[in-house]
């Protein structure tokens, strides 16, 4: 609307400056616009002819403003969609697919390549309105003289293919532009993650030599495509000036006609050629900018296939026990567990013990569902897991790792993770009593804030004890029924681990404890033991029945470890 506008306003430029011409120098289209307005009421006057100029510009600005207000709305609410779409393909993707993938590859779909991909579809969207605009202005021109516009039209077609190889070029530029982004996500995030360590070894040369060789590739593609875009639209104006120039000359200087008719037509041309040159402009920026769109795509493509597979079947509790039965499980050609056979039951404890590379964190993977064993089963109150809605049973578990998970915000955040605001007076006091039980609440109250405090990226303000005792908070703040120890102590003092391993036993008979470690001591008031050794359960029994066997394996590890 807002181009069909325009194209009225501009022709009725031709009726207004004929406006003191006899009748018999008129031409057909002034005639045509003449009878118009007069068969509508309206007197041919030049107030009558400007006051219509000004509405119809007007009107034009208006569908102009709702254009932009549109594309604004259709820009920003489909990179908040695609963003949050793949924030939740991301929480359905295979935990095996997460493993093989590069974190920078991830952040940089959400951070940068959908923003890119966003900006080639506002590209696409502006080559439209230009190909509506050039439609709309040589349509009006053609009523004028359709020779000239014609000729105008095969000049114009000539020079957009002799530009054609460039948009080429751009479409392969931005694919290594997304490429290399991706590279230096990866490596910035890892770079950032392990800043205490390069700090205090001076790591740096040898990362920021790789990365910095990246960045300037980066720098280099998006360098080219840039010219490639300014030599583009550098020649618009010269060449549209050579042209109108040539037809002026031809026209008015050699045929002698009416400088008026040209005038309009001129403006008409000048608006369609500069449109049909902007086309090639903007179809070359969206082919720079395509390599996100490309990537969108692919990545689409991939986590589709790398969806987590989930049964329909809800438990709200664990009743009886979680159960391996025959479990096999290997990475590739590598098998890495066999012929796992345990039982976790209800409200007991149970410690899984062995070297460093026996299984015992493969065995957790497999045990919350992350890993699915090529054969065997297993099942929760006979319940198999392929049948199971994964979300549900996960809803059970609380997870304490050797590296806690901590976040970047306040210490009751991080024990609730954003459920509790500091007005939810039961939320508060559930968050309370998880880390007076976690035995946090002293070194709590002694912070600057309390549980307002910020503890830092990764908790870089506490202790390695007081993050472990956080995040077992966190965990009884969920209230699971299931809480799986994974090495929790296993880097710790002597102090912190005693701490914790008071908090573990004020769990037990409450909750099914699962604790999974290399450090004995952790595990001795277990109910029951599994001993695994090179992905096989070689020995279980209570603590005092394997250790009484002394030439069981875990009588020698606790020999090895003074116990």
């Amino acid at each position: 609307m807002g181009g069909l506008l325009d194209g009225i306003g501009i022709s009725m430029l031709l009726p207004v400056l004929n406006i003191d011409r006899p009748e018999s120098a008129l031409d057909q289209y002034t005639k045509t616009i003449y009878q118009l307005l007069e068969s509508i009421g309206i007197n041919v006057s030049i107030f009558s002819l400007v006051m219509l100029l000004l509405i119809t510009f007007s009107i034009k600005g208006i569908f102009l403003f709702l254009q932009k207000i549109l594309l604004s709305y259709i820009r920003l609410s489909l990179a908040k969609t695609i963003k949050i779409g793949f924030c939740q393909k991301y929480k359905a993707m295979k935990y095996s697919y997460y493993t093989n993938t590069s974190i920078g590859y991830l952040n940089n779909l959400v951070t940068l390549e959908v923003g890119r991909g966003i900006g080639a579809l506002q590209r696409y969207i502006d080559v439209i309105n230009g190909i509506v605009f050039i439609l709309i202005y040589i349509s009006f021109a053609v009523t004028i003289n359709y020779r000239i516009t014609i000729l105008v039209l095969v000049l114009s077609l000539l020079i957009f293919v002799k530009l054609r190889g460039l948009s080429r070029i751009s479409r392969k530029l931005s694919i290594l532009v997304s490429e290399t982004n991706a590279k230096i996500q990866s490596l910035l995030i890892q770079t950032i993650y392990n800043f205490k360590y390069l700090k205090a070894t001076d790591g740096f040369t040898h990362i920021f030599n790789y990365l910095f060789k990246n960045i300037e590739k980066n720098y280099i593609y998006q360098f080219k495509s840039s010219v490639l875009s300014a030599v583009t639209s550098s020649i618009i104006e010269p060449i549209t000036v050579l042209l109108l120039s040539g037809l002026v000359l031809y026209y008015v200087g050699y045929q002698g006609e009416s400088i008026t008719e040209i005038f309009v037509l001129l403006i008409f041309f000048y608006k369609a050629f500069t449109n049909i040159i902007r086309f090639q402009t903007l179809w070359q920026g969206f082919n720079a900018k395509i390599g996100g769109l490309e990537t969108i795509r692919k990545a689409d493509i991939i986590l589709d296939k790398n969806v987590e597979v989930s049964g329909v079947k809800h438990i709200e509790c664990l009743n009886k026990a979680i159960e391996l039965r025959n479990v096999n499980y290997s990475y590739d050609s590598r098998q890495v567990l066999f012929n796992i056979n345990l039982s976790i039951p209800k409200n007991k404890s149970i410690g899984i013990v062995g070297e460093s590379g026996a299984g015992k964190t493969t065995l957790f993977d497999v045990f919350s569902g992350l890993l699915v064993p090529q054969t065997g089963r297993v099942c929760i109150d006979e319940i198999d897991y392929k049948e199971l809605d994964l979300a549900c049973l996960r809803n059970l578990i609380g997870y304490i790792t050797q590296e806690p998970v901590i976040f970047n915000d306040t210490i009751a955040n991080n024990i609730s993770l954003w459920e509790c605001d500091m007005r939810g007076l039961t939320c508060i006091e559930r968050m309370k009593n998880s880390a007076i039980l976690a035995n946090c609440a002293d070194f709590i109250s002694d912070t600057e804030k309390g549980y307002e405090t910020i503890i830092g990226d990764k908790g870089v303000k506490l202790s390695g004890g007081q993050r472990q005792r956080i995040a077992i908070a966190r965990e009884l703040f969920k209230q699971p029924e299931i809480i799986i120890f994974d090495e929790a102590t296993s880097s710790l003092d002597t102090e912190s681990e005693m701490l914790i391993q008071q908090s573990i036993n004020s769990m037990k008979g409450k909750q099914t404890i699962v604790i999974i470690s290399h450090r004995l001591s952790t595990i001795r008031d277990c109910d029951y033991i599994y001993v695994l050794k090179k992905g096989r359960i070689i020995e279980e029994g209570s603590f005092n029945k394997l250790y009484r066997d002394e030439k069981s394996s875990f009588y020698n590890m606790c020999q090895a470890q003074n116990l």
